[in-house]
């Protein structure tokens, strides 16, 4: 396990970014699971330069997004906001994104469909995930027990098919983002507390290979 920590944020996204970008360089033909949300944006941004200033190849790499929401047609899906934070932005071939399939009727025959894509693949070679203010990590939320594989979880922007901890902690290597105050009073609970299902990114602990990843204002507690 190793945990670093930067000034702010922009400096962490570009960490991150250098790190995934080391990442691809090392295994062009990596097998990622992304992290959808909003907040990694900045890191997307940068790895994105670096591949129009012609660092980076994308064209042998394959990408899982962690999770999918299940929306209204009308609603901005989490592919959608994938594609313009990052996906339009390189040349990665689009038959190399991946998805979970919510249009389905039976979510046992996505959530396997699913898994067995990434098994097909190899499994993932590098997943990027951010901590939520909560302990998730995808949409694995607090709970009693957490689901080890693909399935559909309630949360409060309703049902997603997501990744499950047994999945996200079989990848080959986990970069696991804490940013910003909000992440403060758990930081010392993901990274050091007790191995919990009420503090999913916990478990992130037992990984052989576990990068933890924090600006100041989250390592502020630790």
């Amino acid at each position: 396990m190793s945990v670093l920590v930067y000034r702010d944020g922009d400096t962490l996204a570009q960490a991150g970014a250098t790190l995934l970008a080391g990442c691809i360089i090392e295994k062009p033909t990596s097998v990622l699971g992304l992290d959808c949300s909003q907040s990694l944006s900045p890191l997307y941004r940068k790895i994105a330069g670096m591949t129009s200033d012609g660092l980076l190849d994308w064209t042998t790499v394959r990408a899982f997004n962690l999770f999918e929401h299940v929306q209204a047609s009308t609603a901005e899906t989490d592919e959608a906001r994938m594609r313009a934070m990052l996906y339009s932005r390189v040349n990665i071939l689009p038959e190399n994104i991946y998805s979970p399939n919510t249009n389905a009727q039976d979510w046992s025959v996505v959530c396997n469909d699913y898994e067995n894509a990434i098994l097909d693949a190899g499994g993932l070679d590098t997943l990027v995930c951010m901590v939520g203010k909560d302990g998730r990590i995808a949409c694995n939320l607090p709970s009693s027990e957490l689901a080890p594989i693909t399935h559909v979880e309630r949360t409060e922007a309703g049902r997603a098919v997501t990744l499950g901890i047994s999945t996200i902690m079989s990848a080959k290597r986990v970069i696991a983002i804490l940013s910003g105050f909000d992440l403060a009073p758990i930081a010392g609970l993901v990274i050091t507390g007790t191995v919990v299902p009420t503090m999913p990114a916990s478990y992130l602990q037992l990984h052989p290979n576990v990068i933890f990843m924090l600006d100041e204002e989250a390592a502020d507690q630790i």
